[in-house]
């Protein structure tokens, strides 16, 4: 079986729909995931994904979940195991202000979007959220609040339809 072709250029971006996770200001890979538990399968880890802010969350995470801060650091090791165990459990992307670098590089190979908003603080925990990726603009549907996608020039979108074609399917 040979594998799947790239995404087209031209191809329009996915409209996704999800429920957001806000964690305030700054939000590290190792507050994601504990590196007491980075050396576990990412299936596993996965179940203890923020327990070192609140052991329930991983209960809770569900498939188009948006994680969503201010900003989001981490070194790369750090970055890439609770990435990978991001999308394992079904987040599909990540808002905030700033991303560290080593954030940008590990989220698309997870399958993870990236996007850049001025105030990211619009968007709450259990708020309903659409990511309009095409349109380059998200919606908080609790609230009709709306913030324009900041990184989606040709060549991240480029990417993005990349990244978004290795999403895990938990």
């Amino acid at each position: 079986m040979s594998p799947a072709a790239p995404p087209a250029l031209n191809e329009p971006l996915p409209t996704l729909e999800g429920r957001a996770l806000s964690f305030g200001l700054v939000l590290h890979a190792e507050q994601i995931l504990d590196p007491v538990h980075a050396h576990l399968p990412v299936a596993t880890a996965r179940s203890h994904l923020f327990s070192a802010i609140d052991a329930t969350i991983a209960t809770r995470l569900a498939a188009e979940d948006v994680v969503v801060a201010e900003e989001i650091v981490g070194t790369p090791e750090a970055a890439d195991v609770a990435l990978a165990a991001l999308a394992a459990a079904g987040v599909v992307a990540l808002v905030a202000r700033r991303f560290a670098p080593s954030v940008l590089r590990s989220a698309p190979a997870q399958g993870l979007a990236t996007l850049v908003v001025d105030t990211p603080g619009f968007l709450h925990t259990d708020d309903r959220v659409r990511l309009d990726l095409d349109a380059a603009k998200i919606v908080n549907l609790s609230s009709g609040d709306r913030a324009a996608i900041r990184n989606l020039g040709d060549d991240e979108r480029a990417a993005l339809r990349v990244a978004l074609a290795r999403r895990p399917h938990p």
